[in-house]
Order: structure tokens, then C-alpha cells, then sequence
């Protein structure tokens, strides 16, 4: 049995969560099924080892060249039994690995009482992050192997995988070699995660963080499918610029958008990060202008984004930071008050802050300033204690004409974006941004921005909207 340079990487890493792949073609699914033999033949088989491989529906499982399919060829070699009525490979060894899917809180009931040793989740990105968090509540080992999780994704910007892996992409949304395999250290903190570069423990000395790697793997790594399928890089060669790159090349600032307003180079070389973020000595050096473009969210996967932004105006440049994702309205408002707690742009009297204020918009701000009172402890708070006005922010140009308005500065190559998950979601955005519109079409990142850059035009508009009672 043959393995690719980077298969063998999976199966040597030792973090709890790995997350393998990232393009078309790097034996994604078969080096995540080879990782469980060890457990299941050989002299450390274990007859009580229970894995579990997940996709999110059972066409996925069962069309030709599906998980069942790869699975049987890499399993039945070692003496393994397919059970079509439980749907699982039974070693000789006594141990079993199940073929399982996940779509529904229906089906997610259905594992409640349920305990892996080890999982295996094909495509991640299809999942939401509360299920595959699930998942892992269910992995307690009986059978004296470490628990682990390994999953395999394709590019996917939109994803919550995105922000899982951020830190292991250059600035062009291309996983940087040097950072393959580098595990660090996480724990869920609400609806995010909070990252470390060493374990973490409580007074009580239990263990906080769970590790994790992303191990990039596509076409050019995976000489066995090249030799076997010599043809399969030439048609992946005729996708769209956009395609290829994610497909081919493993970009995940990439999506299927094509003819695009901006070129490619102007976002070159654009990302900062924390520590050169600008901190002026003197107030007047610099403003900032933060932006609330709330959306229902319908779900992890599908709906607009939220948008939350800050833009500094320092010197010549402007520095931008952002937290972009889907969310309901009460987790809207939660994270405006934390975005504008954060050091490098806590909120002062001497900043600008609005929110789209059209339709669902409107009662946001009820909202914000409700949470305001029961919270006097958050800079945005004191912000509104002192005076300070969350601006209405009423355009009725078209959003494509909006974002428009940000050609000068990126044709000028003027902006910086702080490198983090959020800011990184809005440049890939900006990036992909066509000026059509249309359903499927995600601009409310750059939207925002938009609406910071025009802060102190919307603020004398609503100034004036009130001398007159509008």
C-alpha cells in the first residue's frame, strides 16, 4: 500500500484534530481511511475500537466511487467484512468502522448515546461547526486509543473551516508550506475560537485546548492519482481562472465569481499584522469610523453575512479590521460591543459609529442600546453614557454604487487589512466583487467598509435629518 509525502504527514501528525487537503486530487478520503487500520489490524488492533467516517448525506456515501466504495477497497484487503445492514466494516480483529451521515437534528439525535474512538468527517466544510463540536463529545475512548478527529475539505472560503485555518494561508490565500503540520492549540469560546501556540489549563490543572494541524495536500502531491489518471489535471486546467485556483491550486480566497471589478494585483501585499497596527501618540493624527451592517443570518451556511468594521484614517493609509459572519441578531449585538473592546480600536468619544438603519436594520438599534444599559462595563457602552450617537445610516444608492465608492483608495493601493479570520473574509470579498449583484452574491463586507468610509457624510446627514424632525 502506497502513500504520497504529504498521506504520510497525516498519518504521523499527532494532534487531536487534523484537517487534510484543501484542493482537488491530494487523496483527501483515502489517507483519512487509512489513518483508523492502525487501530484495527496488526498487533495493536483493538477489539473494542469503534471509528466512524461521516458525510453529510448517503448519496455521498454510496455513489460510484463514494466513502463505501474507497473504503471497501482499502479495508476488505485486511480482512474486513462489509455489513450492509449496519452500515460498517467488521475486522477480524473484532474492531468496526461504521459509514455514517449527518444532516439533521433529527439524525444528530440519533448519536446521542453514541461512543468512537476515532472519527473521520469527508468534506467539513458541509458540516456545521456545532455538529462536528458534537461529534467530538461523542469521542471517549473504551478501548485505550487517543481520540482523534480527521477531517478533509476542499477551499471554502464561506466556511467555518476559513477561519480554522487562516493562520496557515499566505496573503494571497494560498497555505504557506513552512506552516504544514505546525499544530496549535484551540478551545470553542461561544461561537468562536480562541487560538494558542501551547496547552492551556485551568487553576484545577485540567486541560483547556484541544490541538490541531492543517496539512495541505492537492493534485502535485498525489503522484499515484497523476500516474493513474495523467488526464485529470488537464480538465481541472479548464475550469474557471477562480475554480482552478481553488481546485488546482488550493486558494481559499478564491470563489466561482468571474470577471471581477478590481484586478488581482491591487490586493497584493495588503495584510498587516497586530503589532503594525498604527497606535498615534496624539488623538488628532488619526479617525476612526466604525460600521454595523447587520443581516437575520439564516444559517451557518447559507444567508448574508453580518458585517462589522473599523476603518482608521492614519496618514495617507487606511487600516481596516473586521468580524464578519452569519449570526442572529442577539450574537449581532454581542459582537459589536467586543469587536469595539478590542485594544488596537477601542472605541472613544472622538470615533464615528453607524448602522444601516433600512427595514430589519432599524431595530438593531434598539437592541444595541438596550444591551448598552445592561452592560455599562464595555467601551461602548461608556461611548453612549458620554454622549456619543449610533449614527442611522439611510442610502438608498444601490449597494453595488456604494462599494463603487471604494475605487480611488484600492486603485491607489491605500488600504491595509489586519490579518485575521474577519478582515480576510471582506479582502477575499473585495476581491471577488463584480458589481452585478444578485442572489448567492456576499458584498457585506465591503459594503461596510463603504459605509465607514462615508462616516462623517452620514453624520451630518443625520444631523440634519434631526434639526428637521425627519
Amino acid at each position: 500500500m502506497e502513500v504520497s509525502a504529504k498521506q504520510m504527514e497525516l498519518l504521523r501528525c499527532p494532534a487531536e484534530w487534523v484537517l487534510f487537503g484543501g484542493a482537488a486530487g491530494g487523496g483527501k478520503s483515502y489517507a483519512l481511511m487509512l489513518d483508523m487500520l492502525r487501530h484495527v489490524q496488526g498487533p495493536h488492533a483493538k477489539s473494542r475500537y469503534r471509528g466512524a467516517i461521516f458525510r453529510e448525506t448517503f448519496p455521498q456515501l454510496d455513489q460510484p466511487g463514494g466513502l463505501r466504495d474507497v473504503s471497501k477497497s482499502i479495508y476488505e484487503p485486511f480482512g474486513a467484512v462489509f455489513n450492509h445492514t449496519s452500515n460498517e466494516h467488521r475486522f477480524p480483529s473484532g474492531a468496526k468502522i461504521s459509514l455514517n451521515i449527518l444532516n439533521s437534528p433529527k439524525k444528530r439525535n440519533e448519536y446521542v448515546g453514541a461512543q468512537f474512538d476515532s472519527l473521520v468527517i469527508d468534506e467539513a466544510n458541509l458540516f456545521k461547526p456545532e455538529d462536528v463540536l458534537f461529534l467530538w463529545g461523542r469521542c471517549r475512548s473504551a478501548c485505550g486509543v487517543k481520540p482523534t478527529l480527521r477531517m478533509s475539505t476542499n477551499p471554502d472560503r464561506d466556511s467555518w473551516l476559513f477561519g480554522m485555518v487562516h493562520w496557515y494561508l499566505d496573503e494571497n490565500g494560498y497555505p504557506d508550506p513552512s506552516k504544514s503540520g505546525v499544530i496549535r492549540h484551540f478551545r470553542r469560546v461561544g461561537n468562536e475560537f480562541e487560538w494558542f501556540e501551547s496547552e492551556q489549563y485551568g487553576d484545577d490543572g485540567k486541560r483547556l485546548t484541544n490541538s490541531f494541524a492543517f496539512i495541505p495536500s492537492k493534485l502535485s502531491d498525489n503522484t499515484f492519482l497523476m500516474k493513474s489518471d495523467p488526464s485529470y489535471g488537464d480538465r481541472l486546467m479548464q475550469l474557471s481562472d477562480s475554480e482552478r485556483e481553488r481546485y488546482l491550486g488550493g486558494c481559499w480566497f478564491e470563489s466561482s465569481v468571474s470577471g471581477t471589478e478590481w484586478d488581482r494585483s491591487y490586493f497584493r501585499d495588503l495584510l498587516i499584522e497586530w503589532d503594525e497596527w498604527p497606535r498615534p501618540r496624539h488623538e488628532d493624527e488619526s479617525i476612526r469610523m466604525f460600521a454595523v451592517d447587520p443581516s437575520k443570518g439564516k444559517s451557518e451556511k447559507e444567508g448574508d453575512y453580518s458585517a462589522i468594521c473599523c476603518l482608521m484614517q492614519y496618514g495617507d493609509l487606511k487600516y481596516v479590521s473586521a468580524d464578519l459572519a452569519r449570526r442572529p441578531p442577539g450574537e449581532i449585538v454581542e459582537s459589536l460591543f467586543e469587536f469595539c473592546q478590542r485594544d488596537i480600536h477601542r472605541i472613544t468619544q472622538r470615533d464615528l459609529i453607524g448602522i444601516e438603519s433600512v427595514a430589519f436594520q432599524e431595530v438593531m438599534k434598539d437592541l444595541i442600546y438596550r444591551y448598552a444599559a445592561d452592560h455599562p462595563e464595555y467601551a461602548l457602552s461608556q461611548y453612549f453614557q458620554r454622549g456619543g450617537r449610533l449614527i442611522g445610516v439611510k442610502d438608498m444608492l444601490k449597494k453595488e454604487m456604494r462599494i463603487r465608492r471604494l475605487d480611488g483608495p484600492i486603485r491607489g493601493r491605500r488600504f491595509r487589512f489586519l490579518n485575521n479570520p474577519g478582515t480576510g473574509l471582506l479582502l477575499s470579498q473585495l476581491r471577488q466583487f463584480d458589481g452585478r449583484g444578485g442572489k448567492g452574491k456576499h458584498d457585506d463586507g465591503p459594503d461596510a467598509l463603504a459605509m465607514c468610509q462615508q462616516m462623517p457624510i452620514y453624520l451630518e446627514q443625520f444631523l440634519d435629518s434631526e434639526r428637521k424632525g425627519v
